[in-house]
């Protein structure tokens, strides 16, 4: 394989038998994979976006809106629905359309493309970081429910602060990609084979940012791994756990001092489960991308070529599955969460059955 940066390092030796019998595996799982892989991320995204927005609609209501945990959920759930509406558009324009007898697309889409890239990375960090601010409130409210932090109005502060924070460093994607046109990449290789490529054009690396030993190729790949994915983790890992220890101390506290602890002691059963699920489902969705970007910016074309081509539409999936976290765990877990759901649309619903039965029984009794 041709290097993508000059004195690139290598991760896999290629004359070791194991390694290639692993690669070829990984090489045939990606072959695989790929051709579910749409019907799978549609189905999650159209079930998602039709979930995240009763969530959005459940949390936006009064009693709910009061408590700044319940409104972070809300701009996450946001996040989550532009996400997987601009990989819903990404799925039908450049898998369920796709043609391989066309090499490439029209600039229009290529932008939609780079759009989608940044916007959705970027999105997804920030509902990262936020559940990271999250476990943070938590963690520090806990001993007093009346601590500021319960109750705060600046939502709207830390969402802009968050995606500022982010949206400065989705920039460097931009900075080493670039729409080029077809013809440029292919057109010497397709000549004489009567395929056109006027007005086509395909995404291509800057050659800037593959000067100098690809340095700011693999610095764009360091951002990506370090602030997108293992330290948000991190930080979710360390306040989770705090948060978890914390309970466990008020909850001894309880048994020490009241014989009766039943009630109480199931409420900090049910935080402690949410908390764990949410722990681990952020763990093996977004630690597993950093270390992968990490390891693409040490071993640039062993890593890209190798592992993430056959494991990045994966990757995907998991990201958009944590989307759709939110949404379960608060059913699962708030009592207060059901109710105001129950009142929205299940008690609706069955009002409007009943008077769709008195309209038919009525009707039914002046016709006869």
């Amino acid at each position: 394989q041709y290097p993508m940066c000059e004195n690139d390092n290598y991760l896999f030796d290629p004359e070791d038998n194991d390694t290639r019998r692993f690669l070829g595996t990984l090489e045939a799982f990606g072959q695989t994979y790929t051709v579910y892989h749409r019907w799978i991320c549609a189905f999650v995204c159209t079930i998602g976006i039709l979930l995240n927005c009763l969530h959005i609609i459940v949390l936006t209501r009064h009693p709910m809106r009061v408590y700044i945990i319940n409104n972070i959920l809300s701009v996450i759930a946001v996040c989550d629905v532009s996400t997987m509406a601009s990989y819903l558009v990404y799925l039908i324009k450049f898998k369920f359309q796709e043609d391989e007898t066309v090499f490439g697309h029209s600039y229009f889409w290529l932008v939609f493309l780079l759009a989608h890239v940044v916007s959705s990375i970027a999105l997804h960090t920030v509902s990262l970081y936020l559940s990271v601010i999250m476990a943070f409130i938590r963690w520090n409210a806990l001993e007093r429910l009346d601590s500021k932090w319960v109750k705060s109005r600046s939502i709207g502060g830390i969402f802009f602060l968050t995606f500022l924070f982010v949206m400065l460093i989705s920039v460097s994607n931009l900075a080493v990609h670039d729409i080029v046109p077809t013809a440029e990449i292919f057109g010497y290789g397709l000549n004489g084979t009567g395929i056109n490529l006027d007005n086509l054009y395909t995404v291509s690396l800057r050659s800037l940012a593959l000067d100098n030993d690809c340095v700011i190729f693999k610095s764009q790949l360091w951002l990506t791994g370090l602030f997108f994915k293992v330290i948000p983790c991190m930080l979710l890992l360390w306040f989770t756990v705090a948060l978890m220890i914390k309970l466990y101390q008020m909850s001894r506290k309880r048994r020490l001092l009241r014989r009766d602890d039943t009630r109480k002691k199931s409420s900090v059963d049910k935080t402690t489960v949410m908390l764990i699920i949410m722990l681990t489902v952020f763990l093996f969705t977004e630690l597993p991308q950093g270390a992968i970007a990490i390891l693409n910016a040490i071993y640039t074309t062993d890593v890209h070529v190798n592992v993430y081509l056959h494991i990045g539409e994966v990757l995907d999936l998991l990201s958009l599955v944590n989307c759709n976290v939110g949404f379960v765990l608060y059913t699962c877990m708030s009592s207060r969460y059901r109710h105001t759901f129950r009142s929205l649309f299940l008690t609706r619903l069955e009002k409007t059955k009943a008077n769709r039965k008195d309209v038919i029984s009525a009707f039914h009794n002046l016709i006869s």
